[in-house]
């Protein structure tokens, strides 16, 4: 296990040193939360020779899927996604360096015909979900749901899986979730977050039966329903929406740039980030 954290770390030691040193939104505080970030998922992920065997960990707010929290560049936060992919992806995916530039595409929609295939998804869903969506909405106790299956999810911060749960803390320079900074629960040990997750029992099924990767809270009103996506492209639909619509280039709450604006209702949008 040393010896392939150790390995990781030299990996990435390698990726990150260009010409001109670090990348731009990195400084030696950054880079030394990110080292050790990648020393934590070494440690606790084990080795797999399996092509694209951690993909779904790389899914939209899953575990591989790390948010700088504290950047405030959407760019730069843009850019660390791409980054962030291409230095997890060569430790974890056993892909050639083609196929890993290549993997966010499989998730970019630009044909009619897949559109209306997704709106579609959008529209069953919602149509079975309003309830537990206004729940969602009105809770000030729960941000985000994220899924992987119906025995490993992740609600707000903390990670669950018949194991274990782990909370994770944003590191303090870049805001890392996930970082080197966690507690782990046993099962049944956190009241309070069983009860959280007994709350999005409901949800969380429906999103198993519709492939929703996330939901996530904008702010006070919105939701972004996130159906899939790797890195910086993401698809999904924005709900409880009350000012302008935004247009193509423009980010959203996480710093990802929309490429594709569709509207639905007066509240509600299609989006793809690219």
């Amino acid at each position: 296990m040393l010896r392939y954290g150790l390995f990781l770390y030299l990996l990435i030691n390698a990726a990150t040193i260009k010409a001109g040193g670090m990348p731009p939104y990195f400084n030696e505080d950054i880079d030394t939360e990110y080292r050790a970030l990648l020393k934590h998922a070494g440690d606790i992920l084990p080795k797999s020779d399996l092509p694209l065997a951690y993909l779904p960990l790389f899914y939209p707010f899953s575990f591989l899927d790390i948010h700088p929290t504290k950047f405030k560049s959407d760019k730069d936060k843009q850019a660390f996604a791409n980054f962030n992919l291409g230095v997890l992806g060569r430790n974890f995916l056993n892909i050639n360096k083609t196929q890993l530039s290549k993997l966010p595409n499989v998730t970019i929609c630009k044909k009619q015909a897949c559109k209306e295939e997704r709106l579609g998804l959008i529209d069953d869903f919602l149509r079975v979900t309003m309830n537990e969506l206004v729940k969602l909405n009105q809770s000030k106790d729960l941000n985000l749901i994220q899924q992987t299956d119906m025995f490993v999810y992740r609600i707000n911060n903390t990670f669950f899986t018949p194991a274990q749960l782990v909370t994770y803390y944003p590191s303090k320079y870049a805001g890392f979730v996930p970082s080197a900074n966690y507690k782990v629960f046993k099962l049944g040990e956190n009241e309070e977050l069983m009860k959280l997750s007994a709350e999005t029992q409901q949800v969380r099924e429906l999103m198993d039966a519709y492939n929703v990767a996330a939901i996530t809270k904008n702010d006070d009103k919105s939701m972004s329903i996130i159906f899939g996506g790797v890195s910086d492209n993401h698809w999904g639909v924005v709900v409880n929406y009350s000012s302008r619509i935004p247009t193509q280039g423009e980010y959203n709450h996480m710093g990802l740039e929309y490429d594709i604006i569709e509207k639905i209702s007066e509240t509600r949008f299609y989006f793809q980030t690219n």
